[in-house]
């Protein structure tokens, strides 16, 4: 169960006040007793007395417990996922580094309608056909294909390797998508084309995507994409994003028919504008209102994170002004007070984030043909705010860089005759040759998906048997069934390259940074550190750069039990580092106690 808004707002404004109150109360918390008066190598006077449990306590709430405040929820993201997020934030402080770039990368803010800036900020999603669609007796579907299978790739190339160099065979794709085999033998002339057969008319369903992610440019793309996105961010197929509507927050109701499935609308795709009644349309028509009103979604900039990530930032540099003399020249650069610096950077990349990106408190949905299919099979959507569909009453004129991309391909009309499944091309002028269709058994879940197209389970599992000489399932054609209905893909908006640039600047500057700080303000000093304190603060800074980027994956975790497993793990794994450094942290302040200029 989601924890209401005003819960949420009446929390961060006692977090808030419960700030302000403690630093002003700071001074007078602070009494001249029992204290000693320390000359520093500048000559300066400070007074020093011992901590009490509050100024430890506020110094790690003040520079560790705000800049997890301060880290951004994604749209729709459960509380749970939320809290365990800002919790690997907490112990790892580069955990969020990535989300606060991603966030930079994509400036919805400056997107130019709301559409367009929740599909930037990965805040609008679709209804898509899944793995386990299945088409419906007398169902006719557009842009479907065959292709070759992976498998008879791979047998075909295993063929091809004892032949002679005098023979080849070169597979080109004709133009309805049916495979050809061409074999030219260089002794001779003559070329005869020969149409790949089709193994007792069997063929195999899947779902393809028409959407393609743009191709890498250059070295900044490469690097944008290894470095700065995650799973959330990455641009890739509708099939490699979906949405785990039962976690994610919905906006209005959602009920999907078997077979279908969820997913976020990448940036580039064009999203119009939805009036669902023809009477809205009439209405502005009599108004003389010929364009389709903008929709306006619900989004905050969410100032109280932008007010932490301030906070946070001013008492971490509070807290180097306040680390130079005394506990440098005690402890060198292992001073707790140098500790801060990346928490501090960090929370300055998630404030210019928050700067540039609204929050949005749920996941919008997005109109579609295959919607309107879904419903026809009893499936429910509703609060629907834009469409993919180009509204047949709005003229539109094409921006330069935009490109429409609809299916292309067979016309395929699909019935059932004793419990099978079969097919036949119903585009004008083609052969009416009856196909059979077969599909997977198994049943495959959005965690499986991401993991076969991650690490590859289906090419060890075909390793393995392999090794153990057996065949495998017969190789099959693929039937392949657009997964989406057709878009239009925006052109690249011309201050892209600068953001990207921008977030890997920062990325070097979030990781170099910090040790430039402390080789200034210490000179890599140990003076009279021990070597624990020593070894425990290096491993927070060193092993918090490296372990930040693999416990950032921990977003794309599916599952409230899913979760708090990946939690678990991730406290077990790295929050020793965190839980040694946090111990460095109280033994110097309680050793040192606390001192003041005077």
């Amino acid at each position: 169960m989601a924890i209401p808004c005003i819960l949420r707002q009446r929390v961060t404004t006692t977090i808030l006040l419960g700030v302000i109150g403690q630093g002003a109360a700071t001074p007078i918390l602070h009494h001249r007793s029992n204290g000693t008066i320390t000359t520093e190598s500048n000559g300066s006077e400070v007074w020093c007395e011992s901590s009490e449990w509050y100024d430890v306590l506020w110094f790690w709430f003040a520079n560790f417990l705000l800049h997890a405040l301060s880290v951004r929820s994604l749209p729709g993201e459960s509380w749970i996922s939320s809290t365990v997020f800002k919790f690997c934030c907490l112990l790892v402080p580069y955990t969020g580094v990535r989300r606060g770039l991603c966030l930079i990368l994509r400036a919805s803010n400056l997107a130019g309608n709301d559409l367009q800036a929740a599909a930037r900020a990965n805040a609008l999603c679709m209804v898509i056909r899944g793995p386990e669609w299945r088409p419906r007796d007398g169902q006719v579907v557009d842009g479907c294909s065959i292709e070759t299978s992976k498998a008879q790739k791979r047998r075909r190339r295993k063929k091809r390797r004892p032949s002679s160099k005098k023979h080849f065979a070169r597979e080109r794709q004709s133009e309805k998508g049916d495979p050809e085999i061409t074999i030219v033998d260089t002794n001779h002339s003559d070329v005869t084309p020969v149409q790949s057969p089709i193994r007792g008319n069997e063929v195999t369903l899947k779902t393809k995507d028409l959407y393609v992610p743009p191709p890498d440019r250059g070295v900044i793309d490469k690097l944008t994409r290894w470095l700065i996105e995650t799973h959330r961010f990455h641009s890739q197929p509708p099939t490699a994003n979906m949405v785990d509507h039962l976690n994610v927050k919905i906006h209005g109701v959602c009920q999907l028919a078997p077979g279908y499935a969820l997913s976020y609308i990448p940036e580039d795709m064009k999203v119009y504008s939805h009036i669902k009644h023809q009477r809205s349309l009439s209405i502005s028509r009599l108004l003389g209102v010929n364009h389709t009103p903008d929709i306006k979604l619900a989004s905050t900039h969410d100032v109280p994170r932008i007010l932490f990530s301030i906070i946070q930032t001013v008492m971490g540099g509070y807290s180097l002004y306040k680390a130079r003399g005394t506990q440098i020249e005690r402890y060198g650069y292992a001073a707790y007070g140098l500790t801060v610096l990346p928490y501090m950077m960090v929370s300055v990349i998630n404030l210019i984030g928050s700067l540039l990106s609204s929050e949005y408190e749920t996941v919008y949905l997005v109109h579609s043909a295959i919607m309107d299919e879904m419903k026809l099979r009893g499936g429910l959507c509703d609060g629907v705010v834009g469409t993919l569909e180009r509204p047949s009453h709005q003229t539109y004129v094409y921006i330069d860089g935009e490109m429409e991309t609809r299916p292309q391909g067979q016309m395929n009309e699909f019935a059932y005759s004793s419990g099978e499944l079969h097919c036949h091309d119903t585009t004008d002028g083609s052969p009416k040759v009856e196909l059979q269709v077969s599909a997977a058994n198994e049943k495959h879940s959005v965690k499986d998906i991401w993991l076969a197209q991650k690490w590859g389970h289906s090419c060890q599992a075909a390793r393995k048997r392999r090794k153990k000489g057996e065949e495998g399932p017969p190789a099959k054609s693929l039937l392949c069934v657009p997964s989406h209905s057709g878009f239009t893909r925006l052109s690249p908006l011309w201050y892209q390259d600068w953001l990207k640039g921008l977030t890997i600047l920062l990325l070097m500057l979030a990781l170099g940074l910090p040790y430039a700080i402390i080789a200034v303000l210490s000179g890599w000093k140990v003076n009279n550190s021990t070597d624990t304190q020593r070894t425990f603060v290096t491993n927070w800074y060193i092993c918090g750069q490296i372990q930040g980027y693999a416990v950032s994956m921990v977003e794309g975790v599916d599952g409230k039990k899913n979760v708090m497993k990946s939690c678990f793990i991730i406290f077990l794994t790295y929050g020793s580092y965190s839980i040694m450094g946090f111990y460095v942290v109280v033994q110097e302040m309680l050793q040192m106690g606390t001192c003041k200029a005077l």
